[in-house]
């Protein structure tokens, strides 16, 4: 699994915040990619998907988030990408 992390600042535009969770959604849907769980922090300063699926689901995903300006529209609202495999820890 991976881990599509937006960290930015609290208490931002929310209208704008949902828009982008909105795309994200839509974007993690067309990819292939199978959405595990997805979570807003209570002070909205981060939002966290969880993806799963092969190989070519996850190249895919990340096609689909460069394709269609996501990353960039997230970076304009003042958040920043952490892309990372997911790992549990006790």
């Amino acid at each position: 699994m991976r881990v599509l992390m937006f960290n930015g600042e609290p208490y931002c535009d929310s209208d704008r915040q949902d828009e982008l969770v909105r795309r994200t959604l839509e974007t993690i849907r067309k990819s292939g990619a199978t959405l595990e769980a997805s979570e807003l922090s209570v002070d909205r300063g981060a939002a966290m998907f969880l993806v799963s699926g092969d190989s070519v689901a996850i190249r895919g995903l990340w096609s689909h988030v460069e394709a269609t300006g996501l990353e960039n529209a997230w970076e304009a609202f003042g958040a920043r990408l952490d892309w990372s495999t997911f790992e549990m820890t006790s």
